[in-house]
């Protein structure tokens, strides 16, 4: 006879639902019965994630509601609705609300998603996919860095040098203070979203290499890309200042 394999205790928890929720519910009670600390442990741990989350969730809903409102019907297909895809994008959206605490970013989170079912995007090739991520990962002064490359695009053509890009943001930015190499960090990590380009690349801050000068050869310039042109349209000027 032919023995079977048996389970590690790990497994059968997470295959039965209900027995997580009791594991969930021992742990708690466990960590309650500390003595002095139990009951903030518990807060911090349970009671505090699941009203945060709860709230941003209802505050999502809410937007979306005032939005869906003045929503024309015909716009939206049935069929959509009941799409793999639709549930993709759906489940993506309430994934990323839960990441989101301002405002503003769950109002763009809602027009992005919004805009999935209204064109009856693709999910697995659709770029709706990339800018969800991009709401939840960009920090604010990432935005204000890629609207600033759309706005002042003339100033930086051929600058060539991640000092001069620097010197160019940072005196028009004054409110903003940021380190040099954090500044190149945000500005790299846009660059690897391809949201902005900086050609063959800029020359590091410390770097003491020159470039053989030919008569043709023309200096690295920040250009915002089509892709980041596609995203900051869902950024309106009066909700990212």
């Amino acid at each position: 006879m032919k023995k079977e394999n048996r389970k590690l205790p790990s497994e059968i928890l997470d295959s039965r639902p209900e027995l997580v929720e009791t594991r969930i519910g021992i742990l708690k009670g466990l960590i309650g019965s500390v003595p002095g600390v139990g009951t903030i442990i518990n807060e911090l741990f349970f009671d505090i994630p699941n009203r945060i989350s709860q709230s941003r969730i209802n505050e999502m809903v809410k937007i979306l509601t005032n939005k869906l409102e003045f929503l024309d019907a015909n716009t939206i297909k049935r069929d959509y609705l009941e799409s793999e895809d639709f549930f993709d994008f759906s489940r993506q959206m309430l994934e990323s609300c839960l990441k989101i605490k301002s405002e503003e970013k769950r109002i763009v989170l809602a027009n992005i998603y919004i805009d999935t079912f209204i064109k009856m995007a693709d999910y697995d090739i659709s770029k709706y996919r990339l800018f969800m991520d991009f709401v939840t990962e960009l920090s604010p002064i990432q935005i204000n860095i890629l609207k600033f490359v759309e706005s002042k695009s003339e100033n930086l053509i051929e600058i060539g040098e991640y000092s001069k890009f620097y010197v160019i943001y940072s005196s028009e930015n004054l409110s903003i203070k940021l380190d040099k190499y954090e500044f190149k960090y945000y500005c790299n990590d846009l660059e690897n979203k391809s949201l902005i380009s900086f050609g063959d690349g800029l020359t590091d801050f410390e770097s003491s290499a020159s470039q053989m000068a030919f008569l043709d050869h023309k200096e690295s310039s920040v250009i915002i890309t089509m892709l980041g042109t596609e995203f900051i349209a869902y950024i309106r000027d009066d909700i990212f200042q």
